[in-house]
């Protein structure tokens, strides 16, 4: 229910946490993210903690230091005001994950925000995004698609609290992981961090784009992204004035020996910075993102947190983040993306409308409201526990 991503904090529960200088923090997060490759899971992470930093400054300022962040020796800088980093272990990957986090963070709450955490620990929270792994197990190999069919399913049975981030990843986890989500909590996600930084136009030179009208698709490295579908509608829309802009890495998985005529009309980016991607989808005619699974949906929000038209498939997570601020279709219909396409070139008034109930509707979400979330779910648990010393 979105209701939950605007609720604000009442009363002080922060207040039975102690402050006293040197005091041992008590909520230990996990920062496995700060040594792997950047997805979708690793901004969850990275930006939610952010989040939490900035509370400790005011409406959770009784939780100074009592927050802290456990990662690899191999973690990259991470620097926040009131939230120290502190690399421990010898190991990385799973066994930093499983054996190294807990030791040092025993006593503590554990805070695992992507996807995983230590089996034998109990007293943790941790937020499972979505169920793509078995939902699609055709985009994930054999080992992957093994480690999380075993872990996951016990995380959910012994963690003191699992989170997600949609009510229909809540539906999915239940589905496909067997987890018990009737009183599985929902966090959503942000789409803010794109506007806390400054567009870079100089993307528009080097994709040629000055004075060019373009669609915008993203995650080319993702055969889930459906690139391959809006190719094809683009060929099909015959807009001659307007060129489709792709950004990922190429996969030759997704494209094949699928080919434009000529080439002209696509420009492939290649990876983009978050300042690339804001001046990207600010000067689009729209997103165009018929993805066929997502737990939640985050390009589109940034999309529509920028004043970009969104055009998404059906799947349950994107009408649930979009609502009526989108044109929907369905995932492989080519012929209606090509219809939407050409109804955002053509009709100004559409895309004024769609523009509008973007903005509206990505007010709703924000990595303030998603750690205000998590840190009440966080204090509850601590309060469950007797407290702090």
């Amino acid at each position: 229910m979105l209701a939950s991503a605007d609720t604000r904090a009442h009363g002080s529960p922060a207040a039975g946490i102690g402050t006293a200088a040197g005091a041992a923090a008590r909520i230990a997060i996990n920062g496995r993210f700060l040594s792997q490759r950047f997805s979708g899971v690793q901004r969850f992470a990275a930006e939610v903690i952010k989040a939490i930093d900035r509370l400790l400054d005011d409406e959770f300022a009784a939780l100074k230091g009592c927050v802290e962040l456990l990662a690899p020796r191999t973690a990259r800088d991470f620097p926040l005001a009131h939230i120290p980093l502190r690399r421990v272990g010898r190991c990385g990957g799973y066994v930093w994950e499983q054996i190294e986090y807990p030791f040092y963070g025993a006593g503590r709450l554990l805070l695992n925000l992507c996807m995983l955490g230590p089996l034998a620990a109990r007293h943790q929270i941790v937020v499972v995004h979505d169920a793509t792994v078995l939902a699609l197990p055709q985009n994930f190999s054999p080992r992957f698609r093994a480690a999380y069919k075993f872990m996951i399913p016990r995380l959910c049975r012994r963690s003191e609290l699992v989170v997600t981030v949609s009510e229909f990843s809540r539906r999915e986890i239940g589905k496909w992981y067997g987890a018990d989500v009737t009183t599985m909590p929902v966090c959503f996600e942000g789409g803010d961090h794109i506007t806390a930084v400054p567009a870079d136009l100089t993307v528009l030179d080097r994709l040629d784009l000055r004075g060019r009208r373009f669609f915008l698709g993203v995650g080319v490295d993702s055969a889930n992204k459906n690139i391959k579908t809006v190719m094809r509608a683009f060929a099909s829309a015959g807009l001659d004035d307007v060129v489709l802009v792709l950004t990922g890495s190429k996969d030759p998985k997704v494209f094949g020996a699928f080919r434009l005529a000529g080439g002209e009309g696509v420009r492939m980016a290649g990876f983009v910075s978050d300042p690339e991607l804001r001046a990207l989808y600010e000067h689009a005619l729209g997103l165009v993102f018929p993805s066929y699974y997502e737990g939640f949906g985050l390009p589109p929000l940034e999309a529509m947190t920028c004043g970009c038209p969104v055009i998404i498939s059906e799947q349950p997570a994107l009408v649930e983040v979009c609502g009526e601020a989108a044109l929907v279709c369905r995932p492989d219909d080519s012929a209606a993306i090509t219809r939407h396409m050409r109804a955002l070139a053509s009709d100004p008034a559409l895309r004024d409308r769609l523009v509008k109930a973007g903005y509206r509707r990505a007010r709703r979400f924000t990595w303030e409201a998603t750690a205000r979330s998590l840190l009440h779910h966080c204090l509850a648990l601590e309060a469950a526990e007797g407290g702090t010393t």
